[in-house]
């Protein structure tokens, strides 16, 4: 028969809620026969919530209207519950009233429609995020056209400032250079020079080797900033004798000591040298004029120390070299920050110093740190870290 090959449900109750009779599909689909499924109330084939919705909306809905479209009740399965949507007729003769009705199994469209309504909402999700990200883009582009404007800024304002260190460390020197010449022609004539007169000479000299000096480290100052540094194995006494033999120390009261074996740490040779020569030529320029000497004191030892300096509640610690400079110079009572100050102004100090914010240029260039103590009378000290395993892969 037709009615048994139809694939979906068709099936008729009684008006007391009995099933008459079932198509072959619905009866497999529910895992009932023909024998035992006839007489048996529809409602026991219902789930729970389908049984009530049955009881109130379903059935006083048919018997009201005599029919119903797209009507969905949830029937028990086997294994699982089978949700159908039924299409509903009502028939009605003097001996009894029947209840035809025909339904489709909409397992897939209950899926697809709980995949549509995901993806509705990850779509609308989605657009939220998007309006949040266009706005986040839209104010870091704000910042883009800020930083770019500021970068120009400060492009401009090194070039000018590369100019100036151009024209003070280069074209300074010759000037410079002809005075001290021209000095030391005129002194050559001593004969022919008054004393008081050779005196006044030797200072002019003596000033304006001390300006030369200046300039050339100004002149190192500035290259350093964009300089590559040539790493490599680092002897602590190599380097102070080096810095020694280039300062021309002759005075026999200045006592330098430091250790002949030391550990050793990979740097910039070249700027050691130039790093120690600063510090001796500063402990020369400061010496106690009350002290019958000047007495230099170096010492390096290997450490451990935390990375993290400016991060709270970060450590990391690694070895790093410690190297220790005494000497018993006058000293200073000032912040010691100011040490470092290329333009030195405080109640001590008034003046300019390039040799010491050029030795802590060369200290941070190796990613190490300088800190500088002191008490007046009684010397000043530096305390200096530079990391061991340091190379120039890591700049």
């Amino acid at each position: 028969m037709i009615y048994n090959a139809v694939p979906c449900f068709l099936f008729s109750f009684s008006d007391n809620g009995k099933i008459i009779k079932m198509n072959r599909e619905m009866r497999l689909k529910l895992g009932v026969d023909d024998d035992t499924i006839i007489g048996s109330q529809l409602t026991d084939l219902l789930t729970v919530g389908s049984r009530i919705f049955f009881q109130t909306h379903f059935y006083p809905l048919i018997k009201m209207q005599q029919s119903a479209r797209e009507i969905f009740l949830t029937f028990k399965g086997p294994a699982d519950s089978i949700p159908v949507l039924l299409n509903v007729e009502v028939t009605e003769t003097a001996a009894a009233v029947e209840i035809h009705c025909g339904g489709m199994i909409i397992s897939n469209r209950n899926r697809f429609e709980k995949e549509l309504m995901e993806a509705k909402r990850i779509a609308e999700e989605t657009l939220a995020e998007n309006a949040e990200l266009l706005e986040v883009k839209n104010a870091l582009l704000e910042h883009q056209k800020e930083l770019e404007f500021q970068f120009r800024k400060l492009k401009s304002i090194k070039e000018q400032q590369q100019e100036i260190f151009k024209i003070i460390a280069h074209d300074l020197q010759e000037p410079l250079r002809k005075t001290v010449f021209t000095g030391n022609f005129l002194l050559a004539e001593s004969d022919k020079v008054k004393s008081d007169v050779a005196e006044k000479l030797e200072k002019i000299i003596g000033y304006t080797s001390q300006m030369r000096e200046m300039l050339l480290t100004l002149q190192r100052y500035e290259e350093l900033e964009n300089k590559n540094l040539s790493y490599g194995a680092i002897q602590l006494d190599t380097v102070v004798q080096e810095a020694i033999k280039e300062l021309d120390i002759k005075d026999e009261s200045v006592l330098l000591t430091y250790p002949s074996c030391n550990p050793v740490f990979y740097a910039d040779q070249r700027l050691l040298t130039h790093f120690f020569i600063e510090l001796i030529r500063n402990s020369l320029n400061n010496r106690d004029p009350k002290k019958d000497k000047l007495k230099i004191e170096i010492s390096m030892i290997e450490t451990k120390k935390n990375v993290f300096m400016e991060s709270a509640d970060k450590y990391q610690y690694e070895k790093v070299v410690k190297i220790t400079y005494i000497d018993n110079g006058e000293g200073f009572l000032t912040d010691s920050s100011l040490v470092f100050q290329i333009l030195q102004k405080s109640a001590q100090f008034n003046k300019i110093s390039i040799g010491m914010a050029f030795c802590k240029r060369i200290v941070e260039k190796h990613m190490g740190t300088i800190v500088a103590k002191s008490v007046k009378g009684a010397g000043v000290g530096y305390t200096i870290f530079f990391p061991i395993n340091q190379t120039e892969q890591f700049l």
